[in-house]
């Protein structure tokens, strides 16, 4: 009797198992219209989450040094600010930030129905883009009323978002490249819950790509004869003068990386215009970045 209890909790556990896994794959395939949100992730989905940055981190870029972790424990809901550099970026963030955060994605990188199980999962908002501008018609404002519902949602709310909506691997930071989607999920934010305790955080990341820089480790695994440890390949498509675009490869071996936070930005402190606020936020994170490249 007790042997076939067993047997019949665990078949109703696998079930269960097997429902939830078919419900976020649901979930996950609907991320491929644009500011779609599906339900807030579960304790268990943020811990995986913040598990899977730390493992991330330290399989693909190294070590992380993190200037100015106390700013990052404000009161107040937050839109995360970073420039954006390395497909990786959102790993890093994870493991350098004492809070979990629900992000945008490019629904691309999400159509693979095992990525877009787990992305729903952690609570990603899947948006059309190409060079950082929404590619559906009104997926732009899609996007902008579903990150104002994840920031008014709780008054603890965090949120991840590259303001430049693209990868610059020269990590130049240029203010035509900079959004304002950021500063106009924070105005439409304004308009759902007030502006009092609603922040924008700044944040810059560095990675080290010069072999002096290689830990007692990675050499380890280089004698070992693993050469590609830490080691990447991906291409960026440059602008012509006629308008055409070149596809330059872009290889590369990461040592670690170096994260500036900066002092939350009271959203009441903010221009009311879209364009002049993420100018402001544009140069903070600049002021940021040059921290972390002399770190």
């Amino acid at each position: 009797m007790t042997t076939m209890l067993i047997k019949y909790v665990l078949l109703a556990l696998l079930a269960v198992l097997i429902l939830r896994i078919a419900y976020w794959f649901r979930q996950g395939r609907k991320l491929q219209t644009s500011g779609y949100m599906p339900p807030s992730s579960t304790r268990i989905a943020r811990m995986f989450y913040k598990g899977a940055c730390h493992a991330i981190t330290f399989l693909g870029v190294g070590p992380v040094k993190v200037i100015g972790r106390e700013n990052a424990k404000f009161v107040g809901r937050g839109l995360v600010l970073p420039n954006h550099q390395f497909a990786l970026d959102f790993a890093v963030i994870g493991k350098a930030t004492p809070f979990s955060f629900r992000q945008l994605a490019k629904a691309k990188e999400v159509k693979n129905p095992i990525m877009g199980t787990i992305a729903a999962w952690i609570g990603t908002v899947g948006v059309q883009v190409e060079g950082g501008k929404s590619q559906s018609a009104g997926g732009g404002q899609a996007v902008i009323d579903a990150g104002a519902k994840i920031l008014a949602k709780s008054s603890g709310a965090r949120m991840l978002l590259f303001p430049q909506g693209k990868l610059v691997y020269s990590n130049v930071l240029k203010e035509e490249d900079f959004r304002t989607g950021a500063t106009r999920i924070l105005n439409t934010t304004v308009a759902l819950v007030g502006i009092d305790g609603l922040y924008a955080l700044p944040v810059a990341v560095h990675y080290k790509r010069d072999p002096k820089d290689a830990t007692r480790f990675h050499r380890l695994v280089n004698a070992l004869g693993i050469k590609a440890f830490r080691r990447w390949k991906d291409f960026e498509l440059v602008p012509n003068a006629d308008g055409t675009k070149t596809k330059e490869d872009r290889i590369f071996t990461t040592y670690g990386a170096t994260v500036a936070i900066g002092k939350p930005i009271a959203m009441a402190s903010l221009p009311t215009d879209p364009r002049d606020a993420i100018k402001l936020i544009t140069a903070e994170i600049q002021a940021l970045l040059s921290i972390a490249e002399k770190a």
